[in-house]
């Protein structure tokens, strides 16, 4: 397991509790690849002693953690798992199974968004979100992905890219992924309007960068008919009418970017306040 951490002090052993909870002893390799920490990050890590495989990376980069990460681990399946993410040993093996079972290169556990504490407008935009082919159609990446031997043999090293998540899913044709619907994970969104269109602006600047360096991928997600959506009854139009004005406002910000070469990672801190306990977090 790989887990790229910079700054995630108030994150961090949650995540490490979480997976170690139900583990036997040495059933599972942990690597926290700390990368630019300024704060305890790295002593947390050390703090689980021989359980984790503590790696530094001096500068603040997700994309040389990744690989950092990857040089320090020895074993496959090869699981990467932002720190924010709260995932059991049993769920991870469930994917692993459910991989081996369909001959999928790459999985994840099925993503489950946590809207308590989220703004009315930001439970309107994730009902539309969770209606689109991207969350819908064996989903991969939002902060868990599972990579097989011969699914890292194609990803090789992690190019210097904004979406690591996205690339992964987008390398592989839907057919190649695997859900496993016997574990779950949360997936916290922004709690605010000013937190979801930053991350909304963040996604959509590393998807035109993987357009402008990869082309076309196997596994990009279709684009789904917003009048579709209403006719299947699942969305509504005031939720649709939020989802495209998000999406314009993230679109103008992430134009305004452009426009300044502005290349800095803006991470929403909104999704990580006030965490609840494990138990409460990842079903089963």
């Amino acid at each position: 397991m790989v887990i790229p951490a910079h700054n995630e002090e108030s994150v961090l052993a949650r995540c490490l509790d979480a997976l170690l909870a139900g583990a036997k002893p040495g059933e599972l390799e942990i690597v926290v690849a700390a990368n630019g920490c300024t704060d305890r990050t790295v002593e947390i890590a050390r703090s689980y002693s021989d359980r984790v495989i503590l790696v530094e990376v001096a500068e603040a980069s997700k994309h040389a953690a990744l690989n950092a990460g990857d040089r320090a681990a020895s074993v496959f399946p090869r699981v990467y798992l932002d720190a924010d993410i709260t995932v059991s040993a049993a769920a991870v093996q469930s994917v692993i199974d459910e991989m081996q079972r369909t001959g999928a290169l790459v999985g994840a556990p099925r993503a489950v968004i946590d809207l308590d504490g989220c703004s009315p407008i930001v439970r309107s935009f994730y009902r539309v979100w969770c209606e689109t082919p991207w969350f819908t159609d064996n989903l991969v990446g939002s902060g868990i992905y599972v990579l097989s031997a011969a699914g890292h043999a194609r990803l090789g090293s992690f190019p210097a890219i904004t979406n690591d998540d996205q690339y992964v899913h987008d390398l592989f044709a839907s057919g190649e992924r695997a859900t496993s619907n016997a574990h779950q994970f949360l997936v916290r969104p922004p709690r605010t309007l000013a937190g979801l269109v930053k991350r909304r602006t963040r996604t959509l600047l590393g998807q035109r960068e993987l357009d402008r360096r990869f082309g076309q991928l196997p596994g990009r997600a279709r684009r789904i008919a917003m009048l579709e959506l209403l006719r299947r009854r699942r969305v509504s139009v005031s939720d649709l009418l939020v989802y495209a004005l998000i999406a314009k406002m993230a679109a103008f910000a992430a134009a305004r970017k452009q426009q300044r070469g502005d290349h800095s990672w803006e991470r929403d801190e909104t999704s990580r306040a006030a965490p609840a306990k494990f138990g409460q977090e990842e079903l089963g």
